[in-house]
């Protein structure tokens, strides 16, 4: 008899394991979201007025000069990209240190200022942040861009004329001026000087 008991309370308690299993079951159901992500850019364009008169802005203009002269030059930068940006102009002057020394002996201010002797002021919204020199004596000025450049918008002119030095004499070698421009994204950045650190981090 105590057998028999045993087996039956066996199968009960396997009857009854079996229905607390069956009632583990959950109520699920799934969704799914699809994102496209679209990648900005950040281009620029960098051309200024055609001296021989062409109606079409140019990338660069040869120059046939006498002492004195005053040159139409008037660099803009344009956002062509999708993204907002910082920008920074660079001049460079070949054989600035020489030339200066030369061509203006009694200059006595910073060499950062030294570029007003050639284009005589910059236009709104520019300033020059610093100068640097190469070992060949060339001489790179920083100009800063003050305000966000946003898409499709162009800067004003960096400035509009450069001035040949009146001590240039014949068979002198005026030294070439080249202009670049280069841009950042704006946003994740709280300010020109914080882009371009990163700028030229990553360089």
């Amino acid at each position: 008899m105590k057998k028999k008991l045993t087996a039956i309370f066996l199968c009960v308690a396997l009857v009854a394991i079996a229905i607390v299993g069956a009632s583990l079951a959950y109520f699920t159901d799934t969704k799914t979201a699809a994102n496209t992500f679209t990648m900005g850019n950040v281009k620029i364009a960098l051309d200024e007025a055609d001296i021989n008169g062409g109606e079409s802005r140019v990338t660069s203009n040869s120059y046939t000069v006498m002492p004195g002269a005053e040159c139409p030059k008037d660099p803009i930068v344009h956002n062509t990209g999708d993204n907002s940006a910082y920008i920074r102009g660079k001049v460079t002057v070949a054989d600035w240190t020489a030339e200066l020394a030369k061509y203006f002996p009694d200059y006595t201010g910073e060499l950062k200022d030294s570029l007003i002797l050639l284009v005589k002021s910059l236009n709104t919204g520019w300033t020059v942040e610093s100068a640097d020199t190469a070992a060949n004596g060339d001489v790179t000025f920083v100009l800063k861009y003050a305000s966000v450049l946003a898409k499709d918008a162009s800067t004003p002119a960096m400035f509009n004329t450069v001035t040949i030095p009146t001590a240039i004499k014949n068979g002198d070698d005026f030294g070439a001026i080249t202009v670049v421009a280069e841009a950042i994204q704006s946003d994740s950045f709280s300010s020109w000087d914080k882009a371009f650190e990163a700028y030229d981090a990553q360089q």
